[in-house]
């Protein structure tokens, strides 16, 4: 970011208010935080991260996960295993190299991250449906923004 923010029309630029920053950070930490304690507390942040990219990318490699987890491999093993466990994922045989398995979600694992995901956006939508009609509006023109600024990382 070059440290100077624009105006929704873009022809004058300011300079960036370090407090708009720090309210942003907190804000949005906040709102992770009250979102990740919605629903099923069964599974562990690490878990329920490890399963949601075995349902978008999967069936997966241990290492596979373990690159899109930003994991050491061993943790992977050790994530995968609780899930396994709990019947949430299972391990196959890879087509290809026989001596190589693949994780995939099972249909009780579909079925807890979107019981988890249906609580979580139940309790948000409670929370905005507290706001008034003009703070709705608001949100809903600050969303494309935020959606950019998730595009902007790596």
């Amino acid at each position: 970011m070059s440290g100077k923010a624009t105006t929704d029309d873009d022809s004058a630029e300011t300079p960036l208010d370090p407090e708009l920053v720090s309210r942003l950070r907190l804000a949005v930490m906040r709102l992770a935080r009250r979102m990740r304690q919605q629903g099923n507390q069964a599974l562990t942040p690490s878990q329920l991260s490890t399963l949601s990219t075995i349902e978008r990318d999967g069936p997966l490699t241990l290492g596979r996960v373990a690159e899109l987890e930003n994991v050491q491999p061993p943790s992977v093993s050790r994530i995968v295993g609780a899930l396994e466990g709990d019947g949430l994922v299972e391990r196959m045989v890879h087509e290809t190299d026989r001596r190589s398995a693949l994780v995939a979600i099972t249909p009780a694992g579909e079925g807890a991250l979107e019981a988890i995901r249906s609580d979580r956006e139940a309790w948000l939508g409670e929370q905005v449906a507290r706001l008034t009609p003009g703070e709705r509006r608001r949100l809903d023109a600050a969303l494309p923004v935020l959606e950019r600024l998730l595009g902007s990382t790596p």
